[in-house]
């Protein structure tokens, strides 16, 4: 209120000064008035913000060097895909275990029929996959109307496992859709979806040949620190006259480098023409180690050289391929009828 009225008294000081005739535009004794007034209007336009001073250019670039930092979804998926193709060829320096286990879930979650198999895998020097049943049983799933099939067996020990390398990328589409942070694992997401599903020529010679579930389709985690896949969720395609469980694949860091499968689960209704069944999946990795070994062939048999001497009594390790390979596909006319769900 104060600084309003002097502002006001301002045309009359500015008369007084030329009627009075002063050299000066105002007469001395006015001066302290006016000085305190300039002073006064100096402090006050100080504080108005002026139009460049409202912009804030120092947190945008600041915003603009972090989005820059992080790498592009076709550099990540460039850089996952390239390590994917090593650690596969990696992983064929390792020896595991592997326990596979299918069932039928019946009412009140009974198992009506189940698929059970522990085998260790092991590699020769070139790369060929040797696989040593350790146990067996026979599989009741035929009693819930189901069979085993070659392409479930693949999936669990090809696709399951690992999901997109680089020489695979060309048969893949593959889409940005964000970051998330799993088990305090920072990382990017990626939706996987095979060229061939949107190709009904492809799909149909595919068909003609009996050729199904042969391509991963789902969704991958990819660690943004090691830019290797963490984590893998969705099926095995395409479904023709087979069907497969969907399923979530884990992996962890072995010996401090490498993220190799630990452990794949799945629980889904898997819907055929004439029926519909529940089934449990679950896979387990274990017992990694590091291993080389010579291969000589002596027969049909492959004997594996440098196996602990109470495994190579066992038996010689049967290769992958000798014997049939297990999956679910609908039964047959002569076998049991599925239980009533």
């Amino acid at each position: 209120m104060k600084l309003e009225k002097t502002m006001r008294s301002l045309p009359q000081i500015a008369r007084t000064a030329d009627r009075e005739g002063a050299k000066c535009a105002v007469s001395p004794r006015w001066l302290p008035t006016i000085l305190c007034l300039t002073l006064a209007l100096t402090a006050l336009l100080a504080t108005v913000p002026t139009r460049s001073s409202a912009q804030q250019p120092v947190p945008v670039q600041t915003a603009a060097r972090g989005a820059s930092s992080q790498p592009s979804p076709e550099e990540i998926i460039r850089q996952f895909t390239t390590k994917e193709s090593e650690l596969r060829e990696i992983w064929k320096e390792y020896s595991y275990q592997q326990e596979s286990r299918m069932q039928v879930i019946g009412p009140a979650d009974t198992i009506s029929g189940e698929y059970y198999q522990v085998s260790d895998f092991v590699f020769n020097d070139a790369g060929t996959r040797l696989e040593k049943i350790i146990k067996a049983p026979p599989s009741t799933l035929d009693r819930a109307g189901l069979i085993m099939t070659q392409e479930d067996k693949n999936a669990f020990i090809n696709l399951q496992p690992f999901a997109l390398t680089a020489e695979d990328l060309p048969n893949y589409s593959v889409s940005f859709v964000g970051k998330e942070k799993i088990d305090e694992i920072d990382t990017y997401v990626f939706d996987v979806t095979p060229r061939i599903m949107a190709n009904r020529r492809e799909l149909n010679r595919l068909k003609d040949k009996r050729i199904e579930g042969i391509y991963f389709m789902g969704r991958i985690w990819v660690d943004e620190v090691d830019m290797m896949i963490v984590k893998t969720a969705g099926k095995v395609v395409p479904e023709f006259k087979q069907r497969f469980a969907k399923f979530e694949t884990y992996r962890e860091n072995i010996d401090g480098k490498f993220w190799f499968p630990t452990y794949t689960y799945g629980d889904d209704i898997l819907d055929f023409d004439r029926f519909r069944v529940r089934v449990r999946m679950q896979i387990k990795y274990r017992n990694y180690r590091r291993f080389q070994s010579d291969v000589r062939i002596t027969g049909v048999d492959e004997v594996i050289e440098g196996l602990p001497e109470e495994e190579s009594k066992e038996g010689a390790p049967v290769p992958e391929g000798s014997k049939p390979r297990p999956g679910a596909t609908p039964p047959k006319p002569e076998k049991p009828k599925r239980p009533r769900f």
